[in-house]
């Protein structure tokens, strides 16, 4: 009995942190504190003047002045109904304001934690590493692809 027990517990405790990858995390500074990425769903229409290309085991997504890789070794693929589908779609042209508040935010904390008076200037280079994205893309009438993505360019 206490073998099952104890089988239990070890399976249960990895099942459970085994959910977030580290990828799903970012930090401001090397030792600093890890914020989870919130996640975030675009549409891609190619009607609407989207892009769409693929080199090798790449596919780049071109989507209002953004641009998002789906690396086949890296990302994962999968579909999904579409009356399964209980999300909201981000416009792509509105994600560099939606990580810039978001930015803001979680720097704000930081700071507070570190009880600083004058705010830290952390360089910025790019809004990307602070959403992970997923990009959906109708195959049919009721089906979606879902792709990882990784936010490569950003019109920053």
């Amino acid at each position: 009995m206490k073998k099952i027990i104890c089988l239990l517990l070890f399976c249960i405790s990895f099942s459970m942190m085994g959910q977030s990858k580290e990828s799903d995390f970012f930090n401001f500074f090397k030792g600093g504190n890890n914020y989870k990425k919130p996640v975030k769903y675009v549409l891609f229409d190619n009607s609407a003047g989207d892009g769409k290309k693929e080199v090798d085991n790449k596919i780049y997504f071109y989507m209002g002045g953004e641009t998002f890789i789906f690396d086949a070794k890296i990302n994962k693929m999968d579909t999904c109904l579409v009356e399964k589908f209980k999300f909201t779609f981000d416009k792509s042209e509105d994600l560099q304001q939606k990580a810039y508040q978001f930015y803001k935010e979680k720097k704000q904390i930081e700071e507070r934690k570190m009880k600083l008076k004058n705010p830290i200037l952390y360089p910025v280079t790019d809004y990307s590493p602070y959403f992970k994205i997923y990009v959906f893309e109708k195959t049919n009438k009721n089906t979606l692809l879902k792709y990882e993505v990784d936010w490569i360019y950003s019109s920053f």
